[in-house]
């Protein structure tokens, strides 16, 4: 397909989406309505999936998080940011230190509430019908998004996270709701079908944080979409998704969501160079947690390799993916 017919494809596409058809909103169970339109446009909405008890549980987790309560947590990508100093929120109130965050990366990996909610009963329900019955997830992503703080530009979650199969699919929990004016999500309805990840460069747009920015891709802003959805709401959305968010523009309060990323338990994950004497083609990260099903590599065991880090803001420029992973703690 030429690139004019594909943008005249793609503009018809968000006419249709914008006028929210009945199949993009999960309101009870999922039909296959529900899947087919996950298919064609790779988004899909679970509205009420969290109950307000489960949301004020997250919300009340976050701030622990923030707080240190679970421990020191070490700034990422960009030398200098800041870290988590459970020394450093003494006298302040929740919203003074959750503030300061803009994301923080692994949060599973430190809080029992946040490991929790990665086999709630509603991702179970959704994921066995859009994956398949056998699920695991890799990542989990909390974000507090302040009033002020920025978005993150074009993306495809696929360009970080690589799966066999392009089963690759993001739950965002909406824990606020989330409005064009706090920064919701914004996708490009359709783009997941062409099946192609597009090149990423460094950017300088300070409506966004540090991550790269997607470009060559055949679509333009008008063909993207707002996905504004009420706190308790999860946003799926699929590996190779066009999507971005941008700054919180309101004055005061947050735009907070946990993302979890999920992918069939039946693909490897070749999140990282293979190790030595191990061929790429059979590399696969096993630093997972089953979800849904049954795990087809269980008799290779788990391995614990990230570990939880706060994401920068956009000041100091793109940061160091390899904080990603855990290092043996230099002794004297």
């Amino acid at each position: 397909m030429s690139s004019a017919a594909l943008a005249t494809e793609s503009n018809a596409t968000a006419t249709a989406v914008k006028s929210a058809p009945a199949q993009a909103f999960i309101r009870g169970a999922i039909t296959p309505a529900h899947v087919a339109f996950y298919k064609e446009y790779g988004f899909l909405v679970h509205e009420n999936a969290f109950d307000p008890d489960e949301i004020d549980e997250l919300n009340r987790d976050t701030a622990k998080i923030c707080r240190g309560e679970y421990g020191a947590v070490k700034g990422g990508w960009v030398a200098g940011t800041e870290g988590i100093d459970p020394a450093a929120s003494a006298g302040q109130s929740d919203d003074e230190v959750i503030k300061k965050f803009l994301c923080i990366h692994f949060p599973h990996k430190i809080s029992q509430t946040m490991l929790k909610s990665i086999t709630h009963r509603s991702f179970v329900h959704v994921l066995t019908n859009i994956i398949g019955p056998n699920v695991k997830c890799m990542q989990s992503m909390l974000f507090v998004k302040a009033a002020g703080k920025p978005g993150q530009a074009w993306h495809q979650d696929e360009f970080y996270i690589p799966t066999r199969d392009r089963s690759l699919t993001g739950g965002w929990i909406a824990m606020d709701d989330a409005t064009v004016e706090n920064g919701c999500l914004w996708v490009i309805p359709g783009s997941q079908k062409q099946g192609v990840l597009w090149p990423q460069h460094t950017h300088t747009d300070r409506r966004f944080d540090c991550a790269g920015e997607s470009f060559q891709f055949p679509y333009t802003d008008d063909d993207a979409v707002p996905v504004e959805v009420k706190r308790g709401s999860v946003v799926y959305f699929n590996g190779y998704l066009l999507h971005r968010s941008l700054p919180n523009l309101k004055k005061t309060g947050f735009r907070r969501a946990l993302v979890h990323h999920f992918m069939s338990a039946e693909s490897l994950l070749p999140w990282h160079p293979p190790k030595e004497g191990q061929h790429m083609g059979m590399m696969d990260v096993r630093d997972i947690v089953m979800v849904a099903g049954k795990d087809p590599y269980a008799y290779k065991g788990l391995e614990d390799i990230h570990k939880a880090h706060v994401r920068a803001t956009g000041e100091g420029g793109c940061g160091d993916p390899k904080k990603n992973l855990k290092k043996e703690e230099k002794k004297d």
